[in-house]
């Protein structure tokens, strides 16, 4: 008897978008997750002293915070293809002020107000492709009938997110050793001109469309009023330790490399993170259904924490590498059941918004990591810096337990709790 075998989830992928797609969407999301790191090292270049650098990556990563959610509302609102190449002509402005404001002389402030300007604006302009790429995949299979390859896009897309968020700043630490400072922000300007409008202008844009062609701002109704805000802020608060993670890692494995006689390695060694976490992330949607998102990620921050107490033990880079290897691997399913619950619970017109939303908790805690860690390690080296990343595995941790009270506990007996679809909808 013959039998109807279903196409893999990845050829269903593969047929919605085309093979091109895969590596434009990669190279896209490049321009954010380059420039945090960028301006660090830039800073670092000019001024010596960690500390100052970790301000300006700060207010890069807090403008990436304000303005990747209005990106996604603005592509709920009117379309991907409009946002993005606006928010590309203004970023390239935006990164050309930052090498101008940068380049101002041995006796000017490493961080004037030019600089600190120039560093917020690029920031909430950066083109959000990542997120972005999540509401085509969720929407575009949506409506063909393919709900079943949802998954697998969210872990690709966890996967891409991972190498992205580490192979980003690698790839600085890389250009800066063997070109300067200045070479990996030219670098993320050509990566903006040629990749996010090809990204922009691609035909699968068409599944981002407004949903319905209602205005999500519109019908006289706040926008803001339909989300219910207690599981959001739940997602939000863990993307927020993850890129807590990141950022403090970046900054320690530099300090690292440089303590123990090996400067410029740092990104190198930190590159070692992005193996393990993208491979696991990509491996979620193997995992068995019975392992309840909550279970994933309380389960996966369990792990987490011992394998960060280990980057107290290397004394060279290929050991701090090995430390790293551990650390990623359980990050990345927990990057992938966020996404992954927020995808399947936000509704289509209001998705970009969500998921630009939690892509800011990332840039946004790897700033944070980045300053804190840069502080610490001010006073107190390496070992010291690596204190910021427990301390976020820890409330990573947290919020997992926090995420199956939220998500799943009823507010009280007598109101009984909403359909899973609707978490994100008001609770009414």
């Amino acid at each position: 008897m013959a039998h109807n075998s279903k196409p893999s989830h990845f050829r269903t992928m593969h047929d919605l978008v085309g093979s091109a797609y895969f590596p434009v969407s990669a190279l896209a999301r490049l321009p954010l997750s380059m420039l945090v790191m960028g301006v660090l090292t830039y800073v670092v270049a000019s001024s010596s002293d960690f500390a100052s650098a970790g301000i300006a990556a700060a207010v890069t990563g807090v403008g990436v915070a304000v303005g990747a959610p209005l990106s996604g509302i603005a592509s709920d609102r009117w379309g991907q293809r409009w946002a993005l190449l606006v928010s590309t002509a203004v970023y390239v402005l935006a990164v050309l002020a930052v090498l101008v404001a940068g380049d101002a002389g041995g006796d000017a402030p490493a961080l004037s107000p030019g600089l600190l300007a120039a560093a917020f604006v690029a920031g909430i302009v950066v083109p959000q492709c990542g997120p972005m790429t999540r509401v085509r995949w969720i929407r575009g299979l949506s409506s063909r009938g393919s709900e079943h390859a949802v998954g697998e896009a969210q872990g690709y897309e966890g996967t891409m997110d991972e190498l992205g968020f580490v192979l980003g700043p690698a790839a600085v630490g890389i250009v800066a050793a063997l070109f300067g400072a200045a070479a990996p922000l030219y670098v993320l300007i050509a990566l903006t001109v040629i990749v996010v409008p090809w990204f922009a202008l691609h035909p699968s844009a068409q599944f981002a469309a407004p949903a319905d062609g209602v205005d999500p701002l519109g019908e006289g109704e706040f926008f803001f009023a339909k989300v219910s805000w207690a599981p959001v802020a739940v997602l939000f608060l863990g993307m927020l330790g993850i890129g807590t993670i990141f950022g403090s890692l970046a900054t320690t494995t530099a300090v690292f490399a440089d303590e123990t006689g090996h400067p410029g390695s740092g990104g190198l060694i930190y590159a070692a993170l992005g193996l393990t976490s993208g491979a696991a992330a990509l491996s979620v949607s193997r995992w068995s259904g019975r392992l309840s998102a909550s279970v994933r990620w309380t389960a996966c921050a369990v792990v987490l924490i011992p394998a960060v107490a280990l980057m107290w033990l290397p004394s060279v880079p290929w050991q701090m590498a090995v430390v790293l290897l551990f650390v990623g691997a359980p990050i990345g399913p927990i990057l992938v059941t966020i996404f992954k619950v927020a995808g399947d619970h936000t509704p289509a017109r209001r998705l970009g918004f969500i998921m630009t939303l939690l892509s800011a908790g990332i840039t946004l805690g790897t700033s944070i990591g980045n300053w804190v860690a840069g502080e610490v390690a001010n006073a107190g080296g390496y070992s010291a810096s690596a204190w910021v990343a427990f301390g976020a595995g820890m409330a990573l941790l947290a919020c997992g337990v926090l995420f199956t009270v939220v998500r799943f506990a009823p507010a009280n007996a007598a109101t009984p709790q909403p359909p899973a679809r609707d978490v994100l909808e008001p609770l009414r």
